[in-house]
């Protein structure tokens, strides 16, 4: 009689781990019916004289006719070709009425011409963002990009200082993005306490307060004590009650482990269980870019004195996240994969649309964003890309909204920085066409 002993193993159930060949498909999905559309119409006005254009019904004629013409297609799909179609030719009407009493209207035709090039244009660098058996990386948008955005915003390095050096260096044109990358929307899900002592949340409201309050103490009224690690030498320190006591109820737990990380995270330690000072690593990039300065006193002892800023410390708490990306939240790597989604959508949006491209909206719609930029934001996390867990992106759509609601309120850095992108993206072209 054969026995085969139970196994004890119990496995958790969840979401299949999802490959590259799986992603990248649906990522083309809405482009791939976004194009023809696009393509579609250039054609049928380039056909179509320019007087008839005058009467807008002549418009909706030919969309209806359009979209009588595609009926086999997934619920899904036809819903958003329809609602797209709708759009584009919705956009060409108005055009056309806001500015047929002032321009020609073959000059009009002539703008929605060029307006319509450019946008197939966009999406044919969209379309080819990536290969799909992942070879030759290193020559696709995505990859270098990828590698672009990140040098600035989450760098790599082969130790600490290195990547701290990194963020420095960049944050003189784009502290702002630096320090937005940190401060996902969707803070108030994070649970500061978390048993996990590894995972890594972003930087909510009130931890950018309690910093503002570690760098204002440091600057206006620290204490000195001993440098456990160098003899003869004193570092500055702040009781820790004097930042935490007001926000024990709502960012620690019992055990104040809560107030041990957020100090971690930037580059701070407790001291004797009541002082906060720099850890010794830290001390050493402080002394280096003078946000610490030494000053012997009378007995012969060295003083460090701080030159903080709030910059000093959220660069830590950056570099940090990025040294450990393995370990991030699951709201700070939707947040940093959506940003740097974004970022590159925009970019390419912005080097390929004129500012006066009518259906530059269209794009940024909402319907469109979280129709592909989710599957944008996994295609990122690969391990060749930024190697975040795409695991975590969440595909509710009720999330996605939620996240992308915030695309519209861009800071001005932001928006500096796709400029940047749009050259970048520019550059490349030019590279790769002299090859």
């Amino acid at each position: 009689m054969s026995y085969k002993k139970k196994s004890t193993r119990t496995v958790k159930p969840g979401r299949k781990r999802e490959k590259w060949t799986d992603i990248l498909p649906r990522y083309l999905t809405f482009i791939s019916h976004m194009r023809p559309i696009l393509r579609e119409t250039r054609r049928i006005l380039i056909n179509l004289d320019a007087d008839l254009l005058l009467d807008t019904d002549v418009l909706d004629k030919i969309r209806q006719e359009e979209e009588k013409r595609n009926i086999r297609k997934v619920r899904a799909l036809s819903e958003f070709s329809a609602m797209y179609r709708s759009n584009v030719y919705d956009i060409i009407k108005d055009f056309i009425i806001k500015y047929r009493d002032n321009i020609p209207i073959i000059d009009i035709k002539d703008y929605i011409l060029d307006f319509l090039h450019e946008s197939v244009d966009a999406l044919n660098v969209l379309r080819h963002i990536t290969n799909p058996d992942e070879l030759n990386l290193e020559n696709t948008y995505l990859f270098q990009l990828v590698k672009f955005i990140e040098s600035k915003l989450l760098p790599r390095g082969a130790n600490f200082k290195i990547i701290y050096n990194k963020l420095l260096q960049e944050s003189i044109d784009f502290y702002e993005c630096q320090r937005h990358i940190l401060q996902p929307h969707t803070f108030y899900r994070e649970k500061l306490e978390s048993p996990d002592y590894f995972e890594i949340p972003g930087i909510s409201p009130k931890v950018y307060q309690i910093i503002n309050n570690i760098t204002s103490l440091y600057n206006l009224d620290p204490n000195f004590g001993e440098f456990p690690e160098r003899e003869n030498h004193e570092l500055p320190m702040i009781l820790k009650n004097y930042i935490f006591l007001p926000y024990i109820d709502s960012i620690a737990n019992p055990e104040e482990e809560a107030i041990e990380k957020i100090a971690e995270r930037i580059g701070l330690r407790l001291l004797d269980g009541i002082f906060l000072a720099p850890q010794e690593d830290f001390v050493e990039l402080l002394l280096e870019n003078n946000f610490l300065r030494d000053n012997k006193q009378s007995d012969g002892t060295i003083r460090f004195y701080p030159q903080f800023s709030n910059e000093t410390l959220v660069l830590y708490y950056l570099a940090f996240a990025s040294q450990r990306r393995g370990f991030l939240s699951k709201e700070l790597i939707n947040w940093i994969s959506m940003n740097f989604s974004f970022l590159i959508y925009m970019g390419i949006l912005k080097w390929k649309l004129s500012d006066e491209n009518i259906f530059y909206a269209i794009f940024k719609d909402l319907q469109t964003n979280e129709k592909i930029l989710p599957y944008l934001m996994k295609l990122i996390c690969f391990p060749n890309y930024l190697g975040l867990d795409k695991m975590k992106i969440r595909d509710s759509v009720q999330y996605r909204k939620e996240i992308f609601n915030f695309i519209g309120s861009q800071i001005d850095n932001l928006k500096e920085f796709i400029n940047e992108i749009a050259n970048y993206c520019k550059r490349f072209e030019d590279k790769n066409k002299k090859k």
